[in-house]
């Protein structure tokens, strides 16, 4: 089992909290994870990446242990304290490694910072035009607290209608409940990202992962990912919305087999 710390970093939208895991000379993986999660969407996924590659998970401010954040923060806002973190962690270059709400932040990492990011990883791609946006728009709502705790059950059993798992599922209600009632800041912020604007700023290959489960993500809904990025390898695995955890073997082996042919 590689070694694992923990680190926090001080950045626009407060104390960031990291998990550092492996070693090696080569580029680090900085896993990015969806919204409402925090760095355990990817607890499975990071031994297996540590055997290879240095490994760094970060909890997107507002989520898991970093520092909430009043107001909304946008896309650009995740972005610009991800990358003040890994200058304070001491790294320049890196690849992003997101899923869904993650992966639209690493979309931003390439675009804003082109000098160091080398390549990406994106899981459940989503192209964000105002097709895109519209698509989703629906189905983010914020919950609030019911008097009689009704709201603890509700979210219980809709995470069960995604993955029937209760052990996975009760890791995303503490996550979700943990971000508390600003939960769904992280999609909001994707309603008024325009993603057409910032891909033309690409510059790097890219991995797209499909989960076949996955009724968010197709290939049909990531055209613009796919024209923008270049060269683009694309890879379907058996999983759906929560990927990472539902099948991280898979996972992990995209990611690593990717890296070594590149």
């Amino acid at each position: 089992m590689p070694h694992v710390e923990r680190r926090f970093c001080r950045t626009r939208l407060g104390h960031v909290h990291c998990v550092l895991a492996g070693d090696g000379a080569q580029t680090p993986l900085v896993l990015l994870h969806q919204t409402p999660r925090s760095v355990d969407e990817f607890a499975e996924v990071i031994p297996r990446l540590a055997r290879e590659r240095r490994v760094i998970a970060i909890d997107t401010p507002g989520y898991g242990c970093s520092d909430r954040v009043p107001g909304q923060p946008s896309v650009e806002d995740y972005a610009g304290a991800v990358l003040e973190a890994l200058t304070s962690l001491g790294v320049d270059r890196f690849v992003p490694v997101g899923h869904h709400t993650g992966e639209i932040v690493a979309v931003e990492l390439a675009a804003a910072a082109p000098d160091r990011v080398e390549r990406v990883a994106l899981s459940g791609p989503l192209d964000l035009d105002a097709a895109g946006r519209e698509y989703l728009k629906p189905f983010f709502r914020q919950w609030t607290i019911a008097p009689d705790g009704s709201h603890l059950t509700d979210k219980f059993g809709k995470f069960l209608q995604w993955v029937p798992d209760p052990d996975l599922v009760q890791r995303l209600v503490v996550d979700l409940f943990r971000a508390g009632t600003a939960s769904e800041q992280g999609h909001f912020a994707t309603t008024f990202y325009r993603m057409e604007e910032r891909l033309p700023h690409v510059r790097c290959p890219a991995l797209l992962i499909y989960g076949a489960r996955d009724a968010f993500s197709t290939p049909a809904r990531a055209a613009l990912h796919r024209a923008a990025f270049r060269p683009v390898t694309e890879v379907t695995i058996d999983a759906g919305v929560f990927a990472p955890n539902e099948n991280p073997d898979a996972y992990a082996s995209a990611v690593l087999d990717w890296l070594r042919s590149s």
